[in-house]
């Protein structure tokens, strides 16, 4: 969750869209966002090494292309998404009630076309449970700005016991980026552990 937050662009290769969620210092902009995560495993994707690499890398160049391949984003209102009504090519974000930020600008799409199926419907389910705890997720006016698809790494680093590398001596593997963590609070814990080993290790 990022208060008073942007949304950025976030890809790592040409012809792909990554979106992710950050907040300035002092989280005086005018929306809060906040990622819509739907677990994924190896039985979604394959078991491969890198399989999950080329699952999220479809999902990218699904966006980029359906976006109209400018780098603008793929979007679409919670109402709308809900409902599984398409935007019409001609809708404004910038006329509705939350104006997106992310600075190549946001173009309706129809989110059931660049992620799965099992994805799009439990990202559905979850609004409506988000909803019923906290009525401003089921805002049909919010701005769903897609694909994030960097929350988790899509490869995790072997650690030991130790929580060290169990190829390199002395590589202590941790947080998001090496798969033991999914988002701020639980890289923070892992770092922790992580600390924690590297001192009793000596």
């Amino acid at each position: 969750m990022c208060p008073g937050g942007t949304v950025i662009p976030s890809q790592s290769e040409a012809e792909t869209i990554v979106t992710n969620g950050m907040s300035v210092y002092a989280r005086d902009g005018v929306n809060a966002n906040a990622a819509l995560v739907a677990a994924v495993s190896p039985a979604d994707f394959g078991s491969r090494p890198l399989d999950g690499v080329a699952f999220a890398r479809e999902i990218e160049r699904r966006a980029f292309a359906a976006a109209g391949r400018s780098y603008a984003a793929p979007g679409c209102t919670v109402g709308a998404f809900l409902k599984k009504e398409k935007l019409p090519k001609t809708f404004s974000f910038e006329k509705g009630d939350v104006i997106p930020t992310y600075s190549r600008g946001v173009v309706p799409c129809d989110l059931d076309e660049i992620l799965p199926s099992f994805v799009t419907e439990k990202m559905r389910e979850g609004l409506r449970v988000f909803a019923r705890r906290m009525e401003c997720f089921g805002d049909a006016n919010a701005v769903l700005t897609a694909p994030e698809t960097r929350t988790s790494s899509p490869v995790k680093i072997p650690r030991g016991e130790d929580m060290c590398s169990v190829s390199l001596k002395g590589l202590y593997p941790c947080g998001e980026g090496a798969g033991y963590a999914g988002g701020i609070m639980s890289a923070a814990v892992d770092g922790i552990r992580l600390a924690r080993a590297v001192i009793a290790n000596g």
